[in-house]
């Protein structure tokens, strides 16, 4: 296989791997691809279940019940608390 061929073969492959990153997200399953959010102003943090989908929760909630709300990412790269608007940094892995 030449240095071409295996450019291309790579290109494919990262194409297919962003496309599975973006089923996964719709799906409302966490990729890992950043740290888990918490919002220092009014508690809401977001967790994994065992099953990998996203979930938020009060931190001081006896049970971790999903909230339903989601934070929501802005232009800047940080992340917006839908519960009281807060700014959170977003930390990303390389």
């Amino acid at each position: 296989m030449s240095s071409l061929e295996q450019d291309a073969a790579l290109h494919a492959l990262c194409e297919q791997l962003q496309k599975i990153h973006q089923q996964a997200e719709i799906a409302g399953l966490f990729i890992g691809d950043r740290e888990l959010l918490d919002c220092t102003h009014c508690g809401l943090q977001e967790d994994v279940l065992i099953d990998g989908r996203l979930v938020t929760h009060q931190a001081d909630a006896a049970d971790a019940t999903d909230s339903g709300l989601r934070f929501a990412a802005a232009d800047d790269g940080n992340f917006i608390c839908p519960q009281c608007g807060a700014v959170i940094a977003g930390d990303f892995f390389a």
